[in-house]
């Protein structure tokens, strides 16, 4: 079953407030631990230092551990 139907006042002022808590809630929020991937390293598919084709576009191997974008991978 439906809701109970309400009046038309209440219903104009139901509507204005979903409209407004709508626009309020467009606003995008990132938790702080959100970082932004490092920039690659180059361009395009081959990497012009080892000449490897569709590899990774950064080092993974740049602080001594396999990390992609801050994140550790073990295998």
């Amino acid at each position: 079953p439906a809701p109970p139907q309400l009046s038309p006042k209440d219903q104009k002022e139901w509507n204005s407030l979903q409209k407004k808590a709508e626009d309020s809630s467009q606003q995008v929020y990132f938790h702080p631990d959100v970082r932004r991937k490092p920039k690659p390293e180059f361009e395009g598919e081959r990497n012009p230092t080892t000449g490897e084709t569709g590899g990774p576009k950064n080092d993974p191997l740049r602080h001594g551990d396999y990390s992609y974008g801050g994140r550790v991978t073990d295998f």
